[in-house]
């Protein structure tokens, strides 16, 4: 063991120090060590020599580095991977903390709310790797890192890597893929094209030990454990756990069932069957992963399908690009968890065909349909974008990128053009919400959905008036009502108790409370559902809690940095950050023209704050949001500071027909977003305006 540690810290030396041993599993060792470059503490696995001799190190770190871009609050990210001194590693963040393993060898047994928390977060890490078409084929509890209480998944993708390099060379290694007592019935078979429903068995498995002290199924070899789970029923978890509720137990034996198409069809979708009583056992409507089920579909009503995108064929280069902006299109407007993405493979039957929008979206189940082609003449290359509604062939958006082409850069530019595209259309204010909250508009909020219901509050959002904020609560409450375990519309809810709060808007008692609730309760549904954060962030926000509200909306933005609506950038902005805030908010305006005119009066504050009063006039100009009290604010602010007391003046009336007491009440209602020195610093303007401030 010794001289293992001796030639792996020489092979290693110019870039890990290791310190120590960490353990040894089936497939590597893992090693403490520091990072000499960026001197922090990692995570050095090493495969095992007769493994890495079976794969080879080519091939294995092509494939591991497909794992590298998956980037999701609870996947433990890869740092490095390569081959040194013969030995093949890759290396992760070192986790202080412990292995679900270890707890649970610690306590046997975890309490219900704690179980079902760590199996949400794991399915939440999950669902974003299989958006991404990666599977993680060896979830177990040793493998379920927790960091301060909150679950990480590790080794993500690398048994994938070791099964795509390694194929048939297992066999004479004696290892297998995963691990007996969490194995599928079909990977243990040794299929090698498993899908998201043999993690989901896995992580069933996982949570059935959480509650029950054992896993499902054991014997006395690997072989007893493996006939077990293909022909034994499952032990009924109610019998261990008598008081857990029918609802979870269902929702448990489901996933286990033999064969997976008995299973829930997603991860998201058994996540809603565990949170939701109302429906045990039901597959879920909301699901973070594109589907490619048409009676599901017909249940929902707005879906997108992305149709694969058109190239000349003559150059395979083209072609791969082609490819690739469909599957990241695809993959990117599936994060946006409030919409409804058909799965690529679906309509993949569509490539190179010649076929009507309208037909491919009837046959898809699908409203709308985006298409695309490529055209490239010498270096010069032509990508067309158009999204229409397939039930009136109307054109809701088209858009012609572009850019020079060549080889080298094809990932490049597809990362750029995916951004783009997927911003434009995917987030709240882009074309497809808007689209879809514009056909439910003006109907009675007691007929809508708890789907409808969601994107009536983001018309709210939209437009920001009394009466629509009083028809998308009605709504959004009565959705609450009818789907309790729908996270987006707990935290539309949340939203609109806070601008109660905030705007004024149809107030009653108690709205911060409200809202709080709602935020916590669409976080504890789903703690990476990227809209709960930001209602998370907003109501911490206004109860003054810094340090929360920084906390949420970080973790929004990082949730999806693609989405160009998000309410957590100006938050990072109020709170102090303003160098931060603002640079997030010229990202999101090169990515989505469409984005909200509020990041331009965000700009113009900070402008204003920096005492650039020209250029707060013109970012707020820019914004061209006269219905918003703060156009009216500011302008009369920044004109009162430069001297202009005509421009001034004519704000400052447009202000006061807006907000009728802001002589008396002004500073307290801009102290409920600014710091005081700021807050001076606007009235200060506003005096020079011509205010008289009541005392």
């Amino acid at each position: 063991m010794a001289d293992v540690v001796a030639q792996l810290s020489a092979a290693l030396a110019d870039r890990y120090r290791i310190a120590q041993e960490l353990g040894a599993g089936g497939m590597a060792t893992v090693y403490l060590a520091e990072d000499l470059k960026h001197q922090r503490m990692v995570a050095v696995k090493v495969l095992r020599p007769e493994l890495a001799a079976a794969l080879g190190h080519g091939r294995f770190l092509r494939e591991i580095t497909t794992t590298a871009n998956l980037r999701h609050p609870h996947i433990l990210p890869l740092y490095d991977s390569g081959e040194a001194g013969g030995f093949l590693y890759y290396v992760m963040p070192y986790v202080e903390g412990e292995s679900l393993r270890g707890r649970l060898d610690r306590e046997k047994q975890l309490s219900v709310d704690d179980a079902l928390r760590i199996a949400q977060e794991v399915g939440d890490a999950l669902s974003y790797a299989h958006t991404s078409g990666v599977i993680h084929r060896d979830i177990k509890p040793e493998n379920i890192l927790l960091e301060r209480g909150h679950a990480v998944v590790a080794d993500f993708g690398i048994a994938r890597a070791v099964t795509s390099a390694g194929g048939a060379k297992l066999t004479q290694t004696g290892l297998a893929i995963g691990t007996p007592l969490y194995m599928s019935p079909e990977q243990a078979s040794g299929v090698e094209a498993v899908d998201a429903r043999s993690d989901l068995y896995s992580l069933a498995c996982v949570l059935y030990e959480m509650l029950a002290g054992q896993p499902p199924f054991t014997g006395p070899s690997v072989a007893a454990v493996i006939a077990r789970h293909a022909l034994d029923p499952v032990p009924p978890l109610r019998t261990t756990r008598p008081g857990l509720p029918a609802h979870v137990a269902g929702a448990i034996e489901k996933a286990l069932a033999k064969a997976p198409a008995d299973r829930y069809p997603s991860v998201p979708a058994w996540r809603e069957a565990l949170t939701s009583p109302a429906v045990p056992g039901a597959a879920v409507a909301a699901s973070t992963a594109p589907t490619d089920s048409g009676a599901v579909r017909a249940q929902e009503g707005f879906w997108v399908a992305v149709l694969p995108f058109r190239d000349s064929g003559a150059n395979p280069e083209l072609t791969a690009l082609a490819d690739g902006l469909t599957d990241g299109i695809v993959t990117g407007l599936s994060r946006f968890s409030y919409l409804r993405v058909v799965a690529g493979s679906a309509a993949q039957r569509y490539a190179g065909a010649a076929v009507s929008v309208r037909d491919a979206g009837s046959a898809l189940g699908a409203r709308y349909v985006m298409e695309g082609s490529l055209r490239q003449a010498g270096t010069r290359l032509r990508v067309s974008v158009q999204l229409i509604d397939a039930t009136t062939a109307a054109h809701l958006w088209a858009e012609h990128y572009e850019r020079t082409f060549s080889p080298e850069t094809a990932f490049e530019l597809q990362d750029d053009l995916v951004a783009r595209i997927v911003a434009t259309c995917g987030d709240r204010f882009g074309v497809l919400a808007r689209s879809i909250s514009d056909a439910v508009r003006g109907r009675d909020p007691g007929q809508l959905g708890p789907y409808e219901a969601l994107m009536r509050g983001f018309g709210y959002h939209h437009r920001l008036t009394p009466v629509e904020h009083a028809e998308a609560r009605a709504a959004l409450e009565r959705a609450v009502e009818q789907a309790p375990a729908n996270a987006d519309c707990w935290a539309m809810l949340s939203w609109v108790y806070s601008h109660e709060y905030a705007h004024g808007f149809n107030p009653r008692p108690g709205s911060l409370d409200r809202a709080l609730t709602a935020a916590r309760r669409a976080v504890d549904i789903a703690p990476s559902n990227q809209l709960a954060q930001q209602a998370l962030a907003v109501v911490l926000f206004f109860r003054k809690e810094t340090a929360g509200c920084l906390s949420a909306a970080e973790r929004a933005v990082a949730l999806n940095p693609l989405d160009t609506s998000n309410e957590a950038i100006f938050l990072i902005a109020f709170t102090g950050n303003w160098e931060r805030g603002c640079s997030l908010i010229r990202r999101a305006m090169a990515l989505n023209p469409h984005h909200p005119r509020w990041y331009e009066l965000v700009l113009g504050l900070n402008e204003y704050r920096l005492a650039n009063y020209r250029s707060a006039v013109d970012e707020i100009v820019k914004a061209n949001a006269p219905e918003v009290f703060w156009t009216s604010l500011a302008l009369a602010a920044a004109h009162g500071q430069l001297g202009e007391l005509t421009a001034a003046r004519a704000a400052l009336r447009d202000l006061l027909a807006q907000k009728e007491d802001f002589a008396r009440s002004g500073a307290e209602l801009l102290g409920l977003w600014h710091d005081a020195q700021l807050v001076g610093h606007l009235m200060e303007g506003l005096r020079k305006a011509g205010l008289e401030i009541a005392s």
